[in-house]
């Protein structure tokens, strides 16, 4: 049994790609920055987390990759296979760093149009006042009256 991933984050370095050879097929790698929700920090101010994942796709899907993602985009990624892995990086400062992200392999990557961070809240259900079909339809709460029946 496969477990579903859906990520949501930024593009947060240049992606990689990989052209086919006689023996291999292309391949994109992508790395995204995806925030977690707001907690406390140590001083009591927000503290967003912040994950990196390695998104990694095969075939025509790389191609196309290629030819649609660069950084600063926000994707939306469906994969079904995670795996940790460790990588030798450089910091801010220049000096040598192991760095830690999920790799996580696409079936399905979209570009998203809107996105919200992560947001935890509160509400009750069903609904207190339930919405009128008119209201469901976009008319405003002013023109919201039924005609009575006959």
């Amino acid at each position: 049994m496969d477990i579903q991933i859906s990520i949501t984050g930024t593009i947060a370095y240049e992606p990689r790609f990989f052209p086919a050879s006689h023996n291999a097929p292309a391949m994109w790698s992508a790395k995204l920055k995806a925030d977690g929700p707001a907690t406390p920090g140590r001083d009591g101010s927000p503290y967003i987390p912040t994950r990196i994942f390695e998104v990694v796709t095969y075939g025509v899907a790389a191609i196309r990759a290629q030819e649609s993602y660069r950084q600063g985009h926000v994707l939306v990624v469906q994969g079904v296979d995670a795996q940790p892995r460790t990588y030798e990086g450089r910091d801010e400062a220049g000096k040598k760093t192991v760095r830690a992200v999920i790799k996580v392999t696409a079936s399905a990557i979209g570009l998203c149009s809107r996105y919200s961070a992560v947001q935890e809240g509160h509400t009750s259900w069903p609904p207190v006042e339930p919405a009128s079909p008119r209201m469901v339809q976009g008319a405003t709460a002013g023109h919201t009256e039924l005609p009575e029946a006959a």
